[in-house]
């Protein structure tokens, strides 16, 4: 049987309709969702950023650690001061010690490592939350030389200034707050001029 104009014409048809459905299923196709591929909101990397670079500060802190106090330089409450607390608090420290006028206080070790001597001290810095000008923060850290105990605790908060991150006020185990203590020595010594802590008070 021979094929006509008219059967060339509805075989072209029918191809162009089979085209167009295939199309039109394409087209309706749903999309995967747009956050899928989508990059994390602007706000996230922020966020990141300064939790990590709050846990590159204090990790560099406690690096100064890793090497025996008779052998170490690092002075985080007197001479490298600057490079580990933010102003604010180094003002309270100075006022304290002159309040103090020589006697020894109740900041008698380095809260760092909750101790006054060290062989090597190995810390985990954990960061709990950090936005771009404070951060929450801890540390659990262990010294070489005291194998069998377990291990010590920090707390931290932080401010970001313009050299960068500084610790605003810590705690111990003991103690939780750096500044509470500095300042209730400070008011103390108003009327009483024997140091609460550090120094035997007298009869």
């Amino acid at each position: 049987m021979k094929s006509g104009p008219a059967t060339s014409v509805a075989l072209a048809l029918a191809g162009a309709m089979t085209l167009v459905g295939c199309q039109k299923a394409a087209t309706n196709t749903p999309a995967p969702p747009a956050e899928a591929n989508a990059p994390p909101p602007a706000s996230a990397a922020p966020a990141g950023g300064d939790a990590a670079d709050v846990k590159a500060f204090l990790d560099g802190v406690y690096a100064h650690y890793k090497t025996s106090s008779s052998n170490s330089t690092f002075q985080p409450f007197d001479a490298n001061a600057r490079d580990v607390l933010d102003p604010d608090t180094i003002a309270l420290m100075k006022a304290d010690e002159k309040a103090l006028n020589g006697d020894l206080g109740d900041i008698d070790s380095d809260w760092l490592c909750d101790c006054q001597d060290y062989q090597s001290i190995t810390a985990t810095v954990t960061v709990q939350s950090a936005t771009p000008t404070q951060a929450k923060a801890s540390a659990v850290f262990h010294d070489s030389m005291d194998a069998g105990s377990p291990p010590k605790h920090d707390t931290f908060d932080l401010v970001k200034t313009p050299a960068g991150w500084r610790i605003h006020d810590m705690g111990t185990a003991d103690q939780p707050s750096l500044r509470k203590v500095l300042s209730d020595e400070i008011k103390h010594l108003k009327t009483s001029p024997t140091p609460g802590g550090g120094a035997d008070e007298a009869p």
